[in-house]
């Protein structure tokens, strides 16, 4: 009797161990897929911006007057996928992605990747409640993958002394190459049932109803900045998961400086 129940114990054992390497194998070929495809991206961007600046300074003057401000590898991509309509990119941080936006799906890129095939790293994604040629506020969401790719490094935010180190968002877009300050981050839980909307602010109504959010922003910030924002001034927000509570997220905001 003993034997028999040894003997379905060390089945169990082995099934079990047979099935945690197939999807641990799959969990590593996807990675791959997704590492491989990421850099096939950013090699795209990066060649046609190079080819950009070649043609420009094999043009004459009135070709470089022209020149789209447009950042090409930008456009090259969004040739490829229209829904792509951005890269951003934190120098001295792995975020360094393209930004893509589907306003018809909610969460379409949650778990897609760049072509739209299942991929558990999916895209940095513009929420769907944003217009990019006209909201006041563009919200940017991301995973907290555990590999420390997508969004994972906004978690270090919460420490101010990696705020100081990278305060800066460098965001192209089809209108040009923007630039934010960062100037508030904050913890924040979700589907509490009463929970600080930040996702849902896009626009504001009038001058009143922006210093209202921003003053609210600002009371949940971890630390300050010494920095705020006022009416007129476009945002930036970046939300990713955050696991010191539950359904919590890590908010990054910040204002444009130039373009």
């Amino acid at each position: 009797m003993k034997h028999w129940i040894a003997g379905i114990i060390l089945l169990c054992s082995i099934l079990l161990l047979g099935v945690s390497g197939y999807f641990l194998t799959d969990m590593l070929v996807q990675e791959k897929k997704d590492d491989a495809l990421q850099e096939q991206l950013k090699e795209i961007y990066e060649d046609s911006e190079n080819e950009g600046k070649e043609e420009m300074n094999g043009g004459d003057a009135g070709d470089r007057a022209v020149s789209s401000p447009v950042h090409p590898g930008l456009l090259a991509l969004h040739r490829e996928n229209p829904d792509c309509i951005g890269w951003i990119q934190i120098e001295g941080t792995v975020i360094d992605y393209p930004v893509m936006y589907r306003p018809s799906e909610e969460n379409y890129y949650l778990h897609r990747d760049f072509y739209g095939e299942y991929s558990a790293n999916g895209c940095l994604f513009l929420s769907e409640l944003c217009n990019p040629d006209t909201s006041d506020n563009l919200i940017i969401y991301g995973h907290h993958m555990n590999s420390g790719k997508m969004f994972a490094a906004l978690d270090q935010y919460k420490d101010s002394a990696f705020y100081l180190e990278h305060p800066l968002i460098s965001y192209n877009t089809l209108h040009g190459s923007e630039t934010y300050q960062i100037f508030a981050v904050f913890c924040t839980p979700v589907y509490t049932g009463n929970d600080f909307p930040y996702y849902t602010f896009t626009k504001a109504e009038d001058a009143a109803d922006y210093r209202e959010y921003i003053n609210a922003v600002k009371k949940r910030a971890i630390y300050d900045t010494g920095i705020s924002a006022v009416y007129g001034d476009n945002l930036l927000t970046l939300s990713t998961c955050e696991y010191s509570q539950t359904n919590g997220r890590v908010v990054v905001m910040a204002k444009k400086i130039s373009q």
